[in-house]
């Protein structure tokens, strides 16, 4: 099936889709197991189920001998990530020699990325920049709790960074605080009958999508998350401090998240938990969008704070509103393009999709490449001589831009929003992940399959904008007033509850 067949399916069973998932998790037996199973959590980027489902994909694979083989290599994986969180736990207990001044209340819970703070010397995360100082301007308690990112592999990363956490002033939580022997007793347990436990999901086989669903349950052990155990026994921990009232958490409602939900809810019903999206989503992301299933389920939150308006939900039991655009503040302060002279080739975190991209362009002059932070440039090959590569700001590259193409970026959205014509090549394995809606699509923005979609496109895109400037005006502020809102230091403390009394 190609891409453009995709994508029509996908348009056409969509509904299908959700249905179908939902009648399975409705009917399941609703506890951690369920919880975490990567098959019902419909992430098309960590579960085989998604794309099969709307290729009509049926394996042959004999289930049996597949779960033999995922199994061993489960364990193989999991028992040294086991031991490599052990080890986290002593360097924890060894180099991290800091007091919190304060007593847990209020915590916001966020990645701590490893890497990045060890490379800069101080503390680092690009998730919820701007609000801590809000926080301390009004004198308002908070703990950062930070979940280690890029450690399971080599947990001796740890010794650099909690050096450096140590001299930063902010209170700190980590979960290897409140770990107890009986702790990694229970882990080793779930870990031990996880797999096994996903059996309980098989369908009985009446149709095709029965016997896809059923290969997925079984494929999807490879997406198991170590880290969405090691969560739930943290949630669990936390829920027997009283003093805890707030958990402010960035949250893509992956299984470390409803984890972590579910195992405060099963265990405390006072401590609320407000998930934090400030970031741009794709419908094709599906794991993200909250439920009031996932409610009842005691896996989601009690409120999600979204990006824009576009991005809130009508739910009867889980609460969205509009957040602020943390990550986006260059789009209120961008000045507008300068001179429409460059291509700029957006890369994304999928790298397939990226290698791709940059085969397609050859044709094309004066492109500039930006690549996707979490991506090794040296895994995309060789990228040709007469492409850039660029480091710069992105907003400073739009000001001498034209028209961007893209692939599963939402720089692609950001570009429309302050006025630039969007190409976005559709993904040649699997759902594409685009962020932008139908509104403007052929005027501002439109979606290649081919190569030959790339050329058509770029001269009709190119033409429009030059025909209908006005439009292409009112089309870029929809976007800005849908999917974006200012973070002033009012709607800061609104959405986190401080207190002007507090200065």
């Amino acid at each position: 099936m190609n891409p453009k067949e995709l994508e029509e399916n996908y348009q056409n069973k969509k509904s299908n889709f959700h249905a179908y998932i939902d009648k399975i998790k409705r009917n399941a037996r609703w506890d951690i197991y369920t919880i975490i199973n990567a098959t019902l959590v419909k992430n098309p980027y960590a579960s085989v189920f998604p794309k099969n489902f709307f290729t009509n994909n049926i394996q042959k694979d004999n289930n049996l001998f597949l779960f033999t083989r995922k199994l061993v290599k489960y364990y193989i994986k999991n028992i040294y990530l086991y031991f490599s969180y052990v080890t986290a736990f002593f360097i924890y207990k060894i180099y991290y020699k800091k007091q919190r001044k304060n007593r847990l209340e209020i915590i916001i819970d966020t990645f701590g990325l490893i890497d990045k703070t060890n490379e800069n010397g101080q503390f680092s995360e690009n998730y919820l920049t701007g609000i801590y100082e809000i926080f301390e301007k009004y004198h308002t308690q908070y703990a950062v709790l930070l979940r280690p990112y890029g450690v399971g592999q080599n947990p001796l990363k740890l010794k650099h960074f909690f050096k450096i956490i140590n001299q930063d002033k902010k209170d700190f939580v980590f979960e290897y605080e409140f770990l107890k022997l009986s702790d990694f007793v229970k882990l080793f347990g779930l870990l031990v009958v996880y797999p096994f436990k996903t059996l309980r999901l098989l369908q009985k086989e009446e149709n095709d999508i029965d016997k896809i669903f059923n290969n997925a349950v079984v494929n999807d052990i490879k997406y198991f998350s170590f880290d969405s155990l090691t969560r739930y026994i943290l949630g669990k921990n936390l829920a027997q401090i009283e003093s805890i009232k707030t958990i402010y958490f960035w949250s893509e409602f992956q299984v470390i998240e409803r984890s972590f939900n579910y195992g405060i809810r099963n265990h405390n019903d006072k401590i609320t938990l407000n998930a934090l999206q400030f970031y741009l989503n794709y419908e094709t992301y599906f794991n993200a969008y909250v439920d009031d299933l996932d409610y009842d389920m005691l896996a989601s939150p009690h409120k999600v704070s979204v990006n824009g308006k576009y991005y809130v939900l009508d739910r009867e039991k889980v609460k969205y509103d509009v957040g602020v655009s943390l990550r986006y503040k260059g789009v209120f302060e961008f000045q507008g393009i300068k001179e429409e002279k460059n291509v700029l080739l957006l890369g994304s975190y999928i790298e397939n999709d990226t290698k791709y991209m940059i085969e397609r362009i050859e044709h094309l002059d004066n492109v500039i490449f930006k690549n996707h932070p979490a991506v090794n440039i040296h895994k995309l090959g060789n990228i040709p001589n007469t492409i850039e590569i660029s480091n710069s700001n992105i907003y400073k590259l739009f000001e001498n831009t034209k028209l961007v193409i893209g692939t599963a970026s939402g720089t692609s959205l950001e570009a429309v929003t302050c006025g630039l014509s969007v190409i976005i090549i559709a993904s040649q394995d699997n759902l594409t992940a685009n962020p932008l809606v139908t509104h403007g699509k052929g005027k501002i923005w439109d979606i290649a399959f081919t190569k030959d979609d790339i050329e058509k496109l770029y001269n009709k895109l190119l033409v429009y904008r030059k025909n209908y400037k006005d439009e292409i005006k009112q089309i870029s502020l929809w976007y800005k007033e849908n999917f974006f809102r200012e973070p002033t230091e009012e709607r800061i403390k609104n959405i986190f509850g401080i207190e002007e009394n507090n200065l």
